[in-house]
């Protein structure tokens, strides 16, 4: 097993990890912020530069919950893996439910990620998303690196980063920033596309979601959904571009959000 690919298993291989994902599939699991925030995130990223999810190749690499997929139209060609097959058969079941084609939905065992059927060489794809991913692992640029392989010529690699941590999540291995992006995406021979920093109102909820024990658990959740159903009206630009008025609270954006493309 390569170091990489033991430190995917830590970061994954976490009770917390089951607890949240499994058995969540209901509508108002999805209607949560701490999903939606990430979704929305990549969803404005991809609408800054062009990039409808119809009609394309689409490849979540962890998908937990599966939401993001719920925004992908039916048109497109989803794919994605995760490494609890009982999540995994949860969000394909969700999937197919939607009228999604769920045969790439797959579980990934780490310890020979890359040689996974769905990363194969003559597996392309227009996005790969890795949301809340790379800050996890101690090598993310050979996992960058490793996946550009997997985009098509003009495909793109959407990354979500935390940024601005006011209580550090012990998981998470680096302190992100954009000096950081800009050398990840360098090194893994990339080319930085967009950048941007978003979702201010997590700025100051975030200590809820660190509360211990079941009233933590209780006010996490009541917080997450009240703020997800109060973004439904809006589109992913409207809402981020509302939550930047935070600032006059002291209020940082909590997101990162990038884009790049495999180097001509």
């Amino acid at each position: 097993m390569s170091h990489t690919t033991t430190v995917m298993s830590e970061a994954r291989d976490q009770e917390k990890f089951y607890t949240v994902y499994r058995g969540r599939q209901s509508a108002i699991f999805h209607i949560a912020y701490m999903r939606t925030c990430k979704v929305m995130a990549a969803q404005l990223l991809l609408q800054r530069n062009g990039i409808a999810l119809k009609d394309i190749e689409v490849m979540d690499y962890g998908f937990g919950t599966g939401t993001f997929f719920r925004a992908c139209d039916t048109s497109c060609h989803i794919a994605g893996v995760e490494v609890d097959e009982v999540n995994v058969q949860q969000v394909r079941h969700m999937l197919a439910e939607r009228g999604h084609d769920v045969r790439d939905i797959a579980v990934l065992d780490v310890e020979t990620w890359e040689d996974h059927p769905l990363l194969a060489d003559d597996k392309q794809y227009d996005v790969l998303l890795l949301s809340h991913v790379l800050e996890h692992l101690d090598e993310p640029v050979h996992v960058m690196r490793r996946l550009s392989r997997n985009l098509k010529p003009n495909g793109v690699l959407a990354g979500l980063l935390p940024v601005n941590e006011i209580i550090k999540d012990p998981n998470h291995k680096w302190v992100c920033d954009r000096k950081l992006v800009d050398r990840w995406v360098a090194d893994a021979g990339m080319e930085l596309v967009d950048y941007t920093e978003m979702d201010h109102y997590v700025y100051w909820i975030l200590p809820v979601y660190h509360m211990k024990g079941r009233f933590g658990r209780m006010m996490a959740q009541g917080v997450s959904l009240f703020l997800g159903i109060l973004q439904m009206p809006f589109s992913p630009k409207a809402w981020f571009t509302l939550g930047r008025g935070l600032r006059i609270i002291g209020a940082k954006p909590a997101q990162i959000g990038f884009l790049a493309k495999r180097r001509a």
